[in-house]
């Protein structure tokens, strides 16, 4: 029997969730592969609804189903009572999310891409490590409300890193499908340690400064904290109660989309409601929060579509999906004067509640007029969340993708840098 037929002879409502995804890493390091791994992860997850409570279990295996639906039954009898109703059949639409070039995991061939990324590295430096992963499975999600979800789905990761005498290069891929190159991006790692020769600090002041993808897209999951609608419910966003209310610069537009084309792209979301854009923040003025039907319930409200759940043996909760950053009008190429911030370190020790952080720049280029750039390295940028995205000064006019972020280069005007001699 399955699992959704023996929760729903007990509770008044059912959910089941499964997650079956198989995983090849290889990693290259030191001149040879270091390790070559497959691994299968497939569990069940229940969530049921008994006078009006939700409870939740999960098991790995068909053999604990019956212990699964008496845990989930006994947490909904310890939850408190909201008016609460698992969602309803849905539409989907198609949507690509796998790579058939995936679906055997082919340790020969991670090896062989794994290699040209190697290659591309010797280009200007020596490759420290190259770790790849290829991730093929499904997802299914089935309740007594007549919703039922099913998707297959591929995932490619790929990080390369590079030194070259005591500096450091990366590059980093995440996306469904494979990249287009793998010894390009070798090649990138290898360019940013070469670019890096001669790095020196600067006088601490305030500058100009614009981050990368990958560095603007870790502000944005920090900003993301006080977007969560159960962190609003708890009461420990700074925006709880700004809703409608200009709190950003208005050059700032945010959605949240699950169908954009980027590395979280799904039909649907973690308890199968159809994939949707959500506008967060219009021209500095928040209009939303990220919500799951649970969380939308507890706060009287019936907004949807921002459900995750971090593994199956997790509960469902409120997760961005993929960002989207709306682009200005600024010609990136015409900038000048700023801080080009590569890599920084240092924001998991950054304060959620208040929004204030400091990172280190170890990868940065000071750039000059017309492109011309020389790099710059050991710097302290400190500020806060909320004061950064209150002070853009331009907006490129072009979007580029990198994991889940889909955004323009943006500069931010007075950000404080303290240079390694104070």
């Amino acid at each position: 029997m399955s699992l959704l037929s023996l929760a729903k002879a007990s509770a008044d409502e059912a959910e089941s969730y499964l997650s079956d995804f198989s995983t090849l890493t290889v990693e290259y390091a030191h001149g040879c592969f270091r390790e070559k791994q497959f691994s299968h992860e497939k569990g069940h997850a229940l969530r049921v609804i008994k006078n009006s409570r939700l409870g939740f279990s999960y098991c790995n295996s068909e053999d604990g189903f019956q212990k699964a639906v008496d845990a989930a039954l006994h947490s909904a009898a310890l939850s408190p009572e909201v008016k609460y109703s698992f969602p309803h059949a849905q539409k989907y639409e198609y949507v690509k999310t796998k790579s058939w070039g995936l679906e055997k995991l082919e340790e020969k061939f991670a090896m062989e891409c794994a290699l040209q990324a190697v290659e591309g590295i010797l280009e200007h430096a020596e490759p420290t490590r190259v770790s790849l992963s290829f991730s093929f499975g499904k997802e299914e999600i089935e309740n007594t409300n007549g919703l039922s979800a099913s998707m297959e789905g591929s995932f490619c990761s790929v990080y390369t890193e590079a030194k070259k005498g005591n500096l450091f290069g990366f590059s980093f891929y995440s996306s469904p499908f494979l990249p287009k190159d793998f010894k390009q991006l070798g090649a990138e790692a290898s360019l940013m340690a070469k670019e890096m020769e001669g790095a020196k600090s600067l006088p601490t002041g305030k500058y100009e400064v614009c981050f990368s993808p990958y560095c603007l897209s870790q502000l944005m999951e920090f900003l993301m904290f006080h977007l969560s609608a159960e962190n609003k419910r708890r009461g420990i966003s700074r925006l709880s109660d700004g809703q409608g209310q200009k709190i950003f610069s208005e050059k700032l537009s945010i959605m949240d989309s699950l169908k954009a084309n980027a590395a979280n792209i799904w039909p649907f979301d973690a308890e199968g409601v159809a994939a949707k854009d959500i506008s967060l923040v219009r021209d500095g003025v928040l209009e939303d929060f990220l919500y799951d039907t649970y969380t939308a319930a507890r706060l009287g409200s019936w907004r949807d579509g921002n459900c995750a759940r971090a593994d199956y043996s997790a509960p469902p909760a409120p997760a961005q999906s993929n960002i989207i950053m709306g682009k200005g009008d600024y010609p990136g190429h015409a900038a000048a004067h700023y801080i080009y911030v590569e890599s920084f370190h240092g924001m998991h020790t950054s304060n959620s509640i208040s929004g204030d952080f400091g990172v280190e720049a170890d990868i940065a280029f000071f750039v000059k007029d017309k492109g011309e750039k020389f790099p710059v390295t050991n710097l302290l940028l400190t500020g806060n969340i909320f004061n950064l995205f209150n002070s853009i000064d331009k907006i490129g006019d072009t979007q580029s993708t990198w994991n889940g972020l889909i955004a323009p280069k943006i500069w931010f005007r007075d950000v404080q840098v303290v240079g390694s001699k104070g």
